[in-house]
């Protein structure tokens, strides 16, 4: 059996790579002889990663000649047909589907979060590739909502991310041995359209945390992206903290998160990674996703990039967390538990249906 992926990978983004990482995994272990061919945007990188086939991303004639060879297409995961972030992203993600179609295979919709489209053509060409899909699963309700006032009637699932069956159990690094026992870890990125300065609030919530006691590590998942937006905060403070080496790998930024007390975090990965680990954990958004993720798990969201939510409740809301911290890590662990058993089924689905 042999299989396309496609998603946002091979640009380095930790997110997509552990999304990536977790599919191939609960597809070896599925069907362990399965041949796997991902679409990258850095093709070595990739190859040597994963121990996969890896092509061009952006070379349409490799991408049909390997799905006429292939059992068909998992398209997946993460937040792929969206168009706030890229315009582009639908009308591409959504012509590797019709290169299948073309090719006259299947193609798998592998626990995508969908949305928000606000372009009518975008919303027009998800509408008919999702219905001609051969399955489709989501990762939340909203997703499914979305989709639905399009117009898809297909039936849909409702699955974990894949990142949820995600496990370092046996994975052990010294990454974190200079941090001490009572840290936080902190995932920012940049969000240039907020209406508020959030950056100055999480700022002043950061130095406030080191003046209560707490060392303070900034985990940039988006590599160098997120690595400039830390180090920005971290410049601009007048106490000392960390910030993770920006190329780490995707384990020791795990490792890194379950060592600590709590995750303060606006990257969606960071937050389930806090999730696969039991770190207790605070949200802050700038995408409907993130609210989606942390009512799953029942955590706090501290609010928007765009409300007016102050350095002291954040500070304050951590505080309480971390003052009854047993009792919030018992809570998430009853709420996680479920995710990480279910995660790794999708992959039984998707061979099922393309093989």
């Amino acid at each position: 059996m042999r299989v396309l992926i496609s998603g946002y990978y091979g640009y380095h983004n930790v997110g997509d790579e552990a999304i990536l990482k977790s599919i191939i995994t609960a597809l070896r272990e599925e069907k362990p002889e399965v041949e796997i061919v991902v679409l990258s945007n850095d093709i070595e990188y990739t190859k040597k990663t994963y121990n996969v086939e890896a092509i061009n991303r952006w070379s349409i004639v490799d991408i049909f000649k390997n799905l006429k060879k292939s059992n068909g297409l998992i398209s997946g995961g993460g937040s792929l047909l969206q168009d706030v972030t890229s315009k582009r992203a639908v009308k591409y993600y959504i012509g590797i589907m019709a290169l299948c179609k073309l090719a006259k295979k299947p193609y798998f919709i592998y626990a995508q979060g969908i949305g928000p489209i606000n372009d009518n053509l975008n919303k027009k060409i998800t509408k008919k590739y999702l219905n001609n899909s051969n399955y489709i699963t989501l990762r939340d309700n909203e997703s499914k909502d979305f989709v639905k006032s399009i117009g898809v009637t297909k039936e849909i699932e409702i699955v974990p991310d894949p990142v949820m069956g995600y496990s370092i159990e046996n994975f052990e690094s010294d990454i974190c041995k200079n941090y001490g026992d009572n840290f936080i870890s902190i995932s920012v990125r940049d969000w240039d359209s907020a209406k508020v300065d959030f950056l100055e609030n999480i700022k002043d919530t950061c130095d406030k945390l080191v003046d209560n006691g707490y060392n303070v590590v900034f985990v940039p998942m988006h590599g160098k992206y997120d690595y400039e937006t830390s180090k920005k905060i971290v410049d601009s403070m007048r106490n000392t903290c960390e910030i993770l080496p920006y190329d780490c790998s995707i384990e020791e930024k795990i490792f890194c998160i379950k060592k600590s007390k709590l995750m303060i975090g606006m990257r969606l990965h960071a937050l389930i990674f806090s999730a696969t680990v039991n770190t207790p954990m605070i949200g802050i958004s700038y995408d409907p996703k993130i609210d989606s993720f942390l009512s799953l798990v029942n955590q706090p969201l501290i609010g928007s990039v765009d409300d007016n939510w102050s350095s002291n409740d954040l500070l304050n809301m951590s505080l309480d967390i971390l003052k009854n911290h047993d009792k919030h890590k018992k809570d998430l662990i009853n709420y996680s538990n479920k995710l990480k058993e279910n995660a790794k089924l999708t992959a039984k689905k998707a061979i099922k249906v393309l093989g």
